[in-house]
């Protein structure tokens, strides 16, 4: 398994973005590209160039107040493991591209 860092940046930022979602991805390298994906998926011929680069977990790549962000964010929800105020009025009417933070509180808030 390589480095997560030694992956190419366009890789990182694929497999950063799957993993806001899912707790893991995979990436391959095969046919000269990277492919990031999640879950395994037998085939009946593989290409010469076949290799599994890795397995990696958002918990090894995010700190837990990073995966907490990233679930609102993707879900518009909150975590069970967030400790904060539960405003659900934060999500009405909002898009998928708004961003949140941390306030001074501890608070999920808009960004």
């Amino acid at each position: 398994m390589r480095n997560f860092n030694e992956l190419p940046q366009e890789v990182q930022e694929k497999a950063k973005n799957t993993l806001k979602a899912y707790d893991e991805v995979n990436v391959i390298y095969e046919y000269g590209e990277y492919h990031v994906s999640v879950g395994v998926a037998l085939k009946a011929q593989y290409a010469p160039d076949h290799e599994v680069i890795g397995r990696y977990r958002a918990e090894d790549i995010f700190t837990d107040n990073e995966r907490i962000i990233n679930y609102v964010e993707s879900f518009h929800d909150y975590p069970i493991q967030y400790k904060g105020k539960r405003n659900y009025r934060l999500f009405d009417g909002i898009g998928w591209e708004t961003r949140f933070e941390f306030d001074n509180d501890g608070n999920i808030v808009k960004a």
